[in-house]
């Protein structure tokens, strides 16, 4: 491998995967993880994020993920994290599960609605819900009686979610409530005081520390990742800005510019990787057969599966069903 300078390592294609799938937890042996709920905390620590879906044919996504990375897991393990508030819910690039210690870092990034982008309903129903809260404890959408129904996310101008869904919806997103506990897909929200630990339900950062929190956790989330994603940093940066922070960050040290043999898109990793980078030709190898999900962090940037595996990912749980060559789980 040639390292071709200060900020730049060059590498193959082999290489750079051997890279992504060591530091995503997908090389070598599952059975050197521990088990139990330290285990969950170890791979979600080394992992960022896992990115949560309801879809459920084998399993959710979050539990395959972890089962994935660990010679044994069970769904209680992740349930004892939630319990003991070491985690939290937060939209990356997708809703995911993050470490608790992360939760100052994300909530100046939580969302604000504005009277007007709310329906009357799903405003009234947030009020009630924060004093049922307030006075009770934990709520789910499940035992709130509602008949009022609203047009959702999914719902294409038809009003089909209930207004109490989406109102706890609107209630997280702007951080007033967080998940307490999932039982299989059921979310029960409570405030972030009770739940996250004082130390971090307290912490409070302004905006442009918040922002580089995010990156740096991004930067540790993606592993290898480029300037043309969307989602770069957590952000909502336009393609110019993403470009501007990779060179600058790269520059100042603080990330190191890759070069993947045959590929013109430029990756970048944290510069503290720079010894496992240039060793990656020696890297633990895969030694077993490993069922990813459809969301597997190794997923999440269908261009790099390109670039790295020759590999065009389609989920089609999009399709419709006479569309399918696979199934809704499977690839194409």
């Amino acid at each position: 491998m040639d390292s071709g300078g200060h900020s730049t390592i060059r590498i193959t294609r082999q290489q750079a995967a051997a890279y992504l799938l060591f530091r995503l937890g997908l090389a070598g042996s599952r059975s050197s993880t521990p088990t139990g709920p330290a285990g969950v905390k170890a791979v979600l620590k080394r992992l960022g994020a896992i990115q949560l879906d309801p879809v459920n044919v084998v399993d959710r996504n979050h539990h395959l993920v972890l089962f994935n990375r660990m010679g044994e897991y069970r769904p209680a393990w992740l349930e004892d994290l939630y319990q003991r508030g070491r985690v939290f819910e937060a939209w990356c690039h997708a809703r995911c599960i993050l470490p608790a210690s992360l939760y100052p870092a994300f909530r100046p990034a939580f969302r604000r609605y504005g009277e007007a982008e709310l329906e009357p309903a799903v405003r009234q129903w947030m009020e009630r819900i924060l004093a049922l809260v307030e006075a009770s404890g934990p709520v789910s959408a499940r035992q709130l009686e509602a008949p009022e129904r609203v047009v959702g996310y999914w719902d294409r101008d038809v009003p089909r979610t209930r207004a109490v869904s989406q109102a706890l919806q609107h209630l997280w997103e702007e951080g007033r409530l967080v998940v307490r506990w999932r039982r299989g897909n059921e979310r029960w929200y409570d405030l972030p005081e009770r739940v996250l630990p004082d130390g971090v339900a307290r912490q409070e950062l302004d905006e442009a520390e918040a922002a580089e929190q995010r990156l740096r956790h991004y930067a540790q989330a993606m592993v290898l990742f480029d300037a043309g994603d969307p989602c770069f940093g957590w952000q909502r940066w336009p393609a110019a800005r993403r470009r501007q922070e990779a060179e600058r960050r790269v520059a100042a040290g603080q990330w190191v510019q890759v070069a993947v043999e045959g590929v013109r898109r430029v990756y970048y990793a944290l510069a503290e990787d720079r010894p496992v980078l240039e060793r990656a030709a020696d890297l633990p190898a895969l030694d077993e057969a490993r069922f990813l999900p459809p969301l597997d962090n190794l997923l999440w940037r269908r261009s790099r599966l390109q670039d790295l595996f020759g590999f065009e990912y389609t989920w089609e749980i999009y399709l419709p069903p006479h569309k399918r060559r696979y199934g809704p789980f499977l690839k194409t």
